[in-house]
């Protein structure tokens, strides 16, 4: 898009959605608490983001081992994985 930094908004978008689905995973298939859920899924999220960083070092035109980039992947996956602890919260309350 020629947007500067545009790159940090995709990688935040792009785990924002893999930490929704991990908590899901993880809550609800694994029957982890919510704190149990959130901590494990950075820790997963925050190690997949090291492993795509370092995959990208090893491509032309791709900006690899770049800290910013995992940070965006951390935070974009912890907001991910609250908009989900906040969606199951309202879905367990608003049932009769």
């Amino acid at each position: 898009f020629g947007l500067p930094h545009f790159d940090k908004v995709l990688h935040f978008g792009y785990f924002f959605g893999g930490g929704g689905l991990l908590g899901a995973f993880l809550f609800y298939d694994r029957g982890f608490s919510p704190q149990r859920m959130f901590w494990v899924g950075i820790a997963v999220l925050a190690v997949v983001g090291v492993i795509d960083e370092y995959h990208q070092s090893f491509y032309r035109f791709r900006s690899g081992n770049d800290p910013f980039d995992w940070l965006a992947d951390v935070i974009g996956g912890s907001v991910g994985l609250l908009t989900f602890l906040r969606w199951e919260n309202w879905r367990t309350k608003s049932q009769p």
